[in-house]
Protein backbone atom coordinates (compact mmCIF):
# COMPACT_ATOMS: atom_id res chain seq x y z
CA UNK A 1 0.00 0.00 0.00
CA UNK A 2 1.21 3.45 -0.92
CA UNK A 3 0.47 6.33 1.38
CA UNK A 4 0.11 9.87 -0.01
CA UNK A 5 0.71 12.72 2.34
CA UNK A 6 -0.75 16.12 1.49
CA UNK A 7 0.85 19.19 2.85
CA UNK A 8 -2.00 21.47 3.80
CA UNK A 9 0.42 24.33 4.03
CA UNK A 10 1.32 24.01 0.42
CA UNK A 11 0.26 26.77 -1.96
CA UNK A 12 -1.28 24.10 -4.19
CA UNK A 13 -3.89 23.34 -1.58
CA UNK A 14 -4.49 26.90 -0.29
CA UNK A 15 -5.18 28.55 -3.63
CA UNK A 16 -8.40 26.64 -4.43
CA UNK A 17 -9.63 27.07 -0.87
CA UNK A 18 -8.99 30.79 -0.91
CA UNK A 19 -10.60 31.09 -4.31
CA UNK A 20 -13.67 29.21 -3.08
CA UNK A 21 -13.89 31.40 -0.01
CA UNK A 22 -13.55 34.56 -2.07
CA UNK A 23 -16.14 33.33 -4.55
CA UNK A 24 -18.54 32.48 -1.74
CA UNK A 25 -17.93 35.87 -0.17
CA UNK A 26 -18.53 37.56 -3.51
CA UNK A 27 -21.74 35.62 -4.03
CA UNK A 28 -22.89 36.41 -0.50
CA UNK A 29 -22.01 40.06 -1.01
CA UNK A 30 -23.89 40.08 -4.30
CA UNK A 31 -26.92 38.44 -2.76
CA UNK A 32 -26.76 40.81 0.20
CA UNK A 33 -26.50 43.77 -2.16
CA UNK A 34 -29.46 42.56 -4.19
CA UNK A 35 -31.51 42.02 -1.02
CA UNK A 36 -30.60 45.46 0.30
CA UNK A 37 -31.26 47.05 -3.08
CA UNK A 38 -34.60 45.28 -3.31
CA UNK A 39 -35.44 46.29 0.25
CA UNK A 40 -34.47 49.90 -0.41
CA UNK A 41 -36.53 49.93 -3.60
CA UNK A 42 -39.55 48.63 -1.68
CA UNK A 43 -39.00 51.18 1.07
CA UNK A 44 -38.63 53.93 -1.53
CA UNK A 45 -41.83 52.84 -3.26
CA UNK A 46 -43.71 52.75 0.05
CA UNK A 47 -42.33 56.18 0.95
CA UNK A 48 -43.31 57.56 -2.47
CA UNK A 49 -46.84 56.19 -2.11
CA UNK A 50 -47.04 57.64 1.41
CA UNK A 51 -45.82 61.03 0.18
CA UNK A 52 -48.28 60.99 -2.74
CA UNK A 53 -51.12 60.19 -0.36
CA UNK A 54 -50.05 63.02 1.93
CA UNK A 55 -49.80 65.43 -1.01
CA UNK A 56 -53.25 64.37 -2.26
CA UNK A 57 -54.66 64.76 1.22
CA UNK A 58 -53.13 68.22 1.56
CA UNK A 59 -54.48 69.22 -1.86
CA UNK A 60 -57.93 67.88 -0.93
CA UNK A 61 -57.88 69.80 2.34
CA UNK A 62 -56.75 72.94 0.52
CA UNK A 63 -59.61 72.52 -1.95
CA UNK A 64 -62.05 72.10 0.95
CA UNK A 65 -60.64 75.19 2.63
CA UNK A 66 -60.92 77.17 -0.59
CA UNK A 67 -64.48 75.97 -1.04
CA UNK A 68 -65.33 76.81 2.57
CA UNK A 69 -63.80 80.25 2.13
CA UNK A 70 -65.81 80.70 -1.06
CA UNK A 71 -68.98 79.63 0.76
CA UNK A 72 -68.24 82.08 3.58
CA UNK A 73 -67.57 84.86 1.08
CA UNK A 74 -70.81 84.16 -0.76
CA UNK A 75 -72.83 83.98 2.44
CA UNK A 76 -71.29 87.19 3.78
CA UNK A 77 -72.11 88.92 0.49
CA UNK A 78 -75.70 87.64 0.55
CA UNK A 79 -76.21 88.49 4.22
CA UNK A 80 -74.71 91.97 3.89
CA UNK A 81 -76.67 92.90 0.78
CA UNK A 82 -79.68 90.66 0.32
CA UNK A 83 -80.70 90.34 3.96
CA UNK A 84 -79.49 93.40 5.87
CA UNK A 85 -80.57 95.88 3.18
CA UNK A 86 -84.17 94.58 2.93
CA UNK A 87 -84.41 94.38 6.73
CA UNK A 88 -83.24 97.99 6.99
CA UNK A 89 -85.84 98.98 4.40
CA UNK A 90 -88.62 97.19 6.30
CA UNK A 91 -87.51 98.77 9.56
CA UNK A 92 -87.39 102.31 8.17
CA UNK A 93 -90.61 101.93 6.16
CA UNK A 94 -92.48 100.39 9.10
CA UNK A 95 -91.29 103.16 11.42
CA UNK A 96 -92.36 105.82 8.93
CA UNK A 97 -95.73 104.15 8.52
CA UNK A 98 -96.30 104.15 12.29
CA UNK A 99 -95.19 107.78 12.72
CA UNK A 100 -97.22 109.09 9.79
CA UNK A 101 -100.19 106.74 9.88
CA UNK A 102 -102.69 109.60 10.27
CA UNK A 103 -101.33 111.62 7.34
CA UNK A 104 -100.70 108.82 4.81
CA UNK A 105 -103.46 108.20 2.30
CA UNK A 106 -105.00 104.76 2.13
CA UNK A 107 -103.59 104.09 -1.34
CA UNK A 108 -100.07 104.98 -0.31
CA UNK A 109 -100.43 102.93 2.85
CA UNK A 110 -101.45 99.86 0.84
CA UNK A 111 -98.48 100.31 -1.50
CA UNK A 112 -96.09 100.47 1.44
CA UNK A 113 -97.64 97.41 3.07
CA UNK A 114 -97.46 95.53 -0.23
CA UNK A 115 -93.77 96.36 -0.52
CA UNK A 116 -93.15 95.15 3.03
CA UNK A 117 -95.01 91.90 2.30
CA UNK A 118 -93.00 91.36 -0.90
CA UNK A 119 -89.73 92.01 0.89
CA UNK A 120 -90.53 89.71 3.82
CA UNK A 121 -91.57 86.95 1.40
CA UNK A 122 -88.29 87.22 -0.46
CA UNK A 123 -86.36 87.19 2.83
CA UNK A 124 -88.19 84.03 3.88
CA UNK A 125 -87.35 82.27 0.62
CA UNK A 126 -83.74 83.43 0.77
CA UNK A 127 -83.34 82.25 4.37
CA UNK A 128 -84.77 78.85 3.44
CA UNK A 129 -82.34 78.60 0.54
CA UNK A 130 -79.37 79.56 2.67
CA UNK A 131 -80.20 76.90 5.25
CA UNK A 132 -80.65 74.27 2.55
CA UNK A 133 -77.38 75.23 0.87
CA UNK A 134 -75.42 75.12 4.13
CA UNK A 135 -77.00 71.78 4.99
CA UNK A 136 -75.95 70.10 1.75
CA UNK A 137 -72.41 71.47 1.85
CA UNK A 138 -71.73 68.90 4.58
CA UNK A 139 -69.73 66.11 2.93
CA UNK A 140 -70.70 63.67 5.69
CA UNK A 141 -74.39 63.86 4.90
CA UNK A 142 -75.76 60.49 3.76
CA UNK A 143 -78.23 60.48 0.91
CA UNK A 144 -80.39 57.42 0.41
CA UNK A 145 -82.65 56.75 -2.53
CA UNK A 146 -86.19 55.70 -1.75
CA UNK A 147 -89.42 54.99 -3.65
CA UNK A 148 -91.05 58.36 -4.29
CA UNK A 149 -94.49 59.19 -5.61
CA UNK A 150 -93.49 62.02 -7.94
CA UNK A 151 -97.03 63.45 -8.18
CA UNK A 152 -97.26 63.78 -4.39
CA UNK A 153 -93.76 65.26 -4.21
CA UNK A 154 -94.72 67.99 -6.69
CA UNK A 155 -97.88 68.69 -4.70
CA UNK A 156 -95.81 69.12 -1.54
CA UNK A 157 -93.61 71.69 -3.31
CA UNK A 158 -96.63 73.54 -4.70
CA UNK A 159 -98.34 73.63 -1.29
CA UNK A 160 -95.48 75.75 0.05
CA UNK A 161 -95.57 78.16 -2.90
CA UNK A 162 -99.30 78.42 -3.65
CA UNK A 163 -99.79 81.65 -1.68
CA UNK A 164 -96.83 83.36 -3.37
CA UNK A 165 -98.00 82.15 -6.78
CA UNK A 166 -101.55 83.42 -6.26
CA UNK A 167 -100.20 86.81 -5.23
CA UNK A 168 -98.32 86.98 -8.57
CA UNK A 169 -101.41 85.70 -10.41
CA UNK A 170 -99.49 82.54 -11.37
CA UNK A 171 -101.22 79.17 -11.58
CA UNK A 172 -99.23 76.08 -10.52
CA UNK A 173 -100.17 72.94 -12.47
CA UNK A 174 -99.16 69.39 -11.56
CA UNK A 175 -99.19 67.30 -14.75
CA UNK A 176 -97.42 64.30 -13.23
CA UNK A 177 -99.38 61.04 -13.26
CA UNK A 178 -100.71 60.16 -9.84
CA UNK A 179 -99.22 56.65 -9.88
CA UNK A 180 -95.72 57.58 -11.10
CA UNK A 181 -93.13 56.05 -8.75
CA UNK A 182 -89.35 56.31 -8.94
CA UNK A 183 -86.34 55.65 -6.72
CA UNK A 184 -85.04 59.13 -5.96
CA UNK A 185 -83.34 61.28 -3.36
CA UNK A 186 -86.56 62.70 -1.95
CA UNK A 187 -85.46 65.77 0.04
CA UNK A 188 -82.82 67.04 -2.42
CA UNK A 189 -85.34 66.74 -5.28
CA UNK A 190 -87.84 68.81 -3.29
CA UNK A 191 -85.25 71.53 -2.81
CA UNK A 192 -84.33 71.46 -6.51
CA UNK A 193 -87.94 71.78 -7.68
CA UNK A 194 -88.66 74.42 -5.02
CA UNK A 195 -85.87 76.66 -6.32
CA UNK A 196 -86.78 76.22 -9.98
CA UNK A 197 -90.45 76.99 -9.32
CA UNK A 198 -89.54 80.00 -7.13
CA UNK A 199 -87.39 81.32 -9.97
CA UNK A 200 -90.28 80.83 -12.38
CA UNK A 201 -92.66 82.70 -10.07
CA UNK A 202 -90.20 85.57 -9.65
CA UNK A 203 -89.91 86.03 -13.40
CA UNK A 204 -93.60 85.54 -14.26
CA UNK A 205 -96.05 88.40 -13.86
CA UNK A 206 -99.04 86.20 -14.62
CA UNK A 207 -99.55 82.86 -16.31
CA UNK A 208 -98.80 79.23 -15.56
CA UNK A 209 -95.99 77.09 -14.23
CA UNK A 210 -96.38 73.38 -14.87
CA UNK A 211 -94.42 70.31 -13.87
CA UNK A 212 -94.55 67.06 -15.82
CA UNK A 213 -92.56 63.85 -15.57
CA UNK A 214 -92.05 60.62 -17.48
CA UNK A 215 -89.86 57.54 -17.38
CA UNK A 216 -87.23 57.27 -20.10
CA UNK A 217 -84.64 54.60 -20.83
CA UNK A 218 -81.96 56.77 -19.25
CA UNK A 219 -84.02 57.57 -16.14
CA UNK A 220 -86.77 59.85 -14.88
CA UNK A 221 -87.21 63.15 -16.71
CA UNK A 222 -88.92 66.06 -14.95
CA UNK A 223 -89.86 69.19 -16.89
CA UNK A 224 -90.68 72.55 -15.31
CA UNK A 225 -92.30 74.95 -17.79
CA UNK A 226 -93.12 78.62 -17.17
CA UNK A 227 -94.41 81.43 -19.36
CA UNK A 228 -92.43 84.23 -17.79
CA UNK A 229 -89.78 86.70 -18.92
CA UNK A 230 -87.48 84.04 -20.34
CA UNK A 231 -83.69 84.24 -20.63
CA UNK A 232 -81.10 84.88 -23.28
CA UNK A 233 -78.55 82.19 -24.17
CA UNK A 234 -75.87 84.17 -22.36
CA UNK A 235 -77.95 84.20 -19.18
CA UNK A 236 -78.47 80.43 -19.49
CA UNK A 237 -74.75 79.88 -19.98
CA UNK A 238 -74.04 82.00 -16.91
CA UNK A 239 -76.49 80.00 -14.81
CA UNK A 240 -74.99 76.68 -15.89
CA UNK A 241 -71.38 77.79 -15.46
CA UNK A 242 -69.30 77.02 -12.39
CA UNK A 243 -69.29 80.67 -11.40
CA UNK A 244 -71.57 82.12 -8.77
CA UNK A 245 -73.77 84.45 -10.78
CA UNK A 246 -76.13 87.28 -9.99
CA UNK A 247 -79.47 86.89 -11.70
CA UNK A 248 -81.10 89.65 -13.71
CA UNK A 249 -83.92 91.77 -12.36
CA UNK A 250 -87.18 89.90 -11.80
CA UNK A 251 -90.69 91.16 -12.48
CA UNK A 252 -90.59 93.17 -9.24
CA UNK A 253 -87.51 95.04 -10.43
CA UNK A 254 -85.21 93.39 -7.88
CA UNK A 255 -82.05 91.52 -8.74
CA UNK A 256 -81.70 87.96 -7.54
CA UNK A 257 -78.62 86.69 -5.74
CA UNK A 258 -78.21 83.59 -7.90
CA UNK A 259 -78.29 81.33 -4.86
CA UNK A 260 -81.33 79.37 -6.06
CA UNK A 261 -79.68 78.01 -9.18
CA UNK A 262 -76.41 77.53 -7.32
CA UNK A 263 -78.24 75.20 -4.93
CA UNK A 264 -79.84 73.41 -7.88
CA UNK A 265 -76.44 72.83 -9.50
CA UNK A 266 -74.85 71.69 -6.23
CA UNK A 267 -77.64 69.20 -5.52
CA UNK A 268 -77.66 67.88 -9.08
CA UNK A 269 -73.94 67.22 -8.76
CA UNK A 270 -74.53 65.55 -5.40
CA UNK A 271 -77.33 63.31 -6.68
CA UNK A 272 -75.96 62.63 -10.16
CA UNK A 273 -78.76 64.54 -11.89
CA UNK A 274 -78.52 66.51 -15.12
CA UNK A 275 -80.13 69.77 -16.22
CA UNK A 276 -80.94 71.40 -19.54
CA UNK A 277 -82.51 74.83 -19.99
CA UNK A 278 -84.40 76.05 -23.06
CA UNK A 279 -85.69 79.61 -22.96
CA UNK A 280 -86.98 82.39 -25.18
CA UNK A 281 -87.05 86.01 -24.04
CA UNK A 282 -90.58 87.24 -23.23
CA UNK A 283 -92.00 83.76 -23.88
CA UNK A 284 -90.87 81.53 -21.05
CA UNK A 285 -88.43 78.90 -19.86
CA UNK A 286 -88.38 75.11 -19.90
CA UNK A 287 -86.09 73.35 -17.43
CA UNK A 288 -85.44 69.63 -17.99
CA UNK A 289 -84.06 67.47 -15.18
CA UNK A 290 -82.87 63.90 -15.62
CA UNK A 291 -82.36 61.48 -12.73
CA UNK A 292 -81.12 57.90 -13.08
CA UNK A 293 -83.89 55.74 -11.63
CA UNK A 294 -82.14 52.93 -9.81
CA UNK A 295 -81.98 51.48 -6.33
Amino acid sequence: MVSVLIDINSDYFLLPVVAAILLSAAICSGITYLILARSNAIKEKILRIHVERKVNEIERKNEELEKNNLIKTRLISIISHDIITPLRFMHMTGSKLIQSSDSIERKDCNEILTEIVDTSSELEALSTNMLNWIKYQNKNIRLIKEPVNVHNLVNSVFSVLNATARYKNVKLINNVKEDLLANLYNEPLKVILYNIVVNGINFTQSGEISISAKQKKTGLQIVVQDHGAGMSQQQIDNLLSNEFVIATANTSGRKGNGLGYQIVKDLLQLTGGKIAINSVLNEGTKVKLLFVDEA
